[in-house]
């Protein structure tokens, strides 16, 4: 039995699932090449649909991750926000407008849109709660039988966070926040007071800024902006945003008020530069979003006493809260999906119609985030020849110690093999790869390269086995969603990947998912005696590469060393 689940928002995209096993995920953008792509996904979904030898009309299920006839409360905080301010209100019903007509009421005509599309097809649709697909796309897919399941981001149809305790194939609604209080829009809003810009998906930006700065401004955050009770007294399963101080929708048109210009300074013009303010801004929105979570985990353990944690939602790829919800949390074991945004709620919405309408009992985990497209030798010689690229076809014996060395000489390399990640990191087969041993490779990387803002960070790609010796800890993370301290006398081995403050953002590689990426780590580290590649995503100002046609016209106008398309490796001449 095929059910496919759908995104159609921003990030949208389609997963495939056949008798309960995951065959096929991606995002749109991927296809179209627009970043974070809005609208229906029509190549990802043909890309589901030939991945697994099939036509639509072999699709008994289509399953959406959103329920586009809740209104109410939206319209309700739009009323309200009037008696505040005119713009705030104009904002809401300008934003709401644009939604219910381009997106909710296309959401209606979904199924005759897809027939029309894809061909005839007796398939069943099912419109789901977001907050709950997002739940399903960790749970359902997660090691744990049972797990305590916290969910946060900007907003779904009206809730903004949802705890919920998952057992065998049910999820339990224990409780929602619904809007204003939304962390997501917390922190997209302080990515545009940044200068940044939330629509493009900077919050990246925030966090890594982070690292360079102090939370100065930490108590007018906790005490004015975004609120919460102590662990120790009311009610820790809970949060306010004073949107009277900072609204998500007014940042969105990089309008704030005057209250939070006092305490902060004046909002950062986009081609301002950066500043020590900036940073301690950063800083301080990060470390309140961090304890605001650690303290909603708290009541969220003493509810269920759960040993088990599942995150989703886009606050869920805040790695640096991931890491001190791994330490500091009274959760013994965690899970995040690699892809734990919008787009992971295809992957949600399949899975809860498979397990929860369907009652089939769960035979999957995700071990892995390979699941989009591969193009084997023969198409990526043909793609080179096309493009009038010399190039060498090698077999591994020959072609990893050869990329390794020429890592180790001081190399980037553009590395392209197997099937495509689902979700927004890069984790081996869509990679720029490069030594971590040099300190100026970060800076050669982002300016030269990536052509990106000093201040990201990369991350390393390590054997699984050497995780205990890098942080002084074993740690098992193979989609980097989390950040550690490294240990101290690892931090000069490795200087490349180790952020200003003194963590990584690692992704654990492992022989059985990966076996040719890590085996062209053993081959660095018989070079050079370290167990770890600098592992950034292989794209410039762009999503990251799908097929070969897209790497190499990245390679013919950045400057890196080298290519390396399956068996194939391409030198700059």
């Amino acid at each position: 039995m095929y059910i496919l689940g759908l995104t159609t928002l921003g990030d949208a995209a389609a997963s495939l699932v056949c008798d309960g096993k995951l065959v096929a995920a991606a995002e749109e953008e991927r296809f179209s090449r627009v970043k974070h792509h809005s609208g229906f996904p029509y190549k990802a979904v043909r890309y589901c649909l030939d991945e697994a030898g099939i036509e639509m009309s072999d699709v008994e299920h289509v399953a959406l991750y959103w329920k586009p006839w809740i209104l109410r409360h939206k319209a309700m905080q739009a009323m309200k926000s009037l008696a505040i301010s005119r713009d705030m209100f104009r904002a809401r019903v300008d934003r709401g407008v644009v939604q219910v007509s381009d997106s909710y009421l296309g959401m209606l005509k979904l199924p005759r849109l897809i027939r029309r599309h894809f061909g005839p097809s007796d398939f069943r649709f099912h419109y789901l709660e977001h907050h709950l697909c997002h739940a399903a796309s960790a749970f359902l897919v997660s090691p744990f039988e049972t797990a305590a399941i916290l969910t946060a981001d900007g907003t779904g149809e009206e809730t903004t966070t949802l705890f919920a305790q998952g057992r065998g194939t049910r999820i339990k609604v224990l409780k929602r926040i619904k809007l204003p209080h939304s962390l997501g829009q917390f922190y997209s809003a302080v990515t545009n007071f940044l200068g940044f810009d939330m629509f493009a998906g900077d919050e990246w930006k925030v966090m890594g800024l982070a690292a360079y700065g102090e939370p100065q401004y930490y108590d007018f955050f906790s005490r004015r902006a975004l609120q919460y009770p102590d662990r120790k007294g009311g009610d820790s399963n809970d949060f306010e945003v004073n949107i009277r101080v900072l609204d998500h929708h007014l940042a969105k048109r990089y309008l704030f008020g005057e209250e939070i210009i006092e305490a902060l300074g004046p909002p950062r013009k986009r081609d301002e530069a950066l500043s020590e303010r900036h940073c301690n801004i950063a800083s301080s929105a990060q470390r309140v979003l961090e304890d605001v979570v650690l303290n909603l985990l708290e009541g969220l353990y003493e509810q269920t006493r759960e040993e088990n944690l599942c995150l989703a939602g886009g606050v869920a790829f805040n790695s640096v809260m991931n890491g001190r919800i791994m330490q500091e949390s009274p959760f013994k074991r965690f899970f995040v999906q690699p892809a734990a945004g919008d787009a992971g709620c295809s992957l949600g919405a399949a899975y809860m119609i498979h397990h929860g309408r369907l009652k089939h009992p769960r035979a999957f985990q995700m071990e892995h985030a390979y699941y989009g497209p591969s193009f084997g030798s023969p198409s990526c010689a043909e793609s080179l020849i096309e493009n009038g690229l010399q190039f060498e076809t090698l077999p591994d014996e020959e072609l990893l110690p050869r990329v390794a060395r020429l890592i180790a000489d001081g190399a980037i390399i553009g590395w392209f093999q197997g099937r495509m990640e689902f979700g927004p990191r890069a984790l081996g087969n869509r990679s720029f790869l490069a030594d971590p041993r040099r300190e100026d490779m970060r800076e050669l990387l982002n300016e030269k390269v990536k052509l990106r803002e000093w201040f990201r960070p990369l991350a390393p790609s390590m054997h699984e086995e050497a995780s205990e010796a890098i942080f002084g800890r074993p740690h098992s993370d193979p989609f980097m969603i989390t950040v550690l301290t490294v240990a101290e006398d690892q931090k000069a081995r490795i200087p490349a990947v180790v952020h200003v403050d003194g963590t990584a953002r690692p992704q654990t590689v492992s022989r059985k998912t990966n076996p040719r990426y890590w085996q062209l780590i053993a081959e660095f580290e018989r070079i050079t005696g370290v167990p770890v590649l600098l592992n950034t995503s292989f794209n410039i100002q762009e999503p990251i590469v799908c097929r070969p046609e897209d790497a190499i016209k990245t390679f013919k106008s950045a400057s890196f060393d080298a290519l390396v398309l399956e068996d194939h490796l391409v030198l700059r001449q």
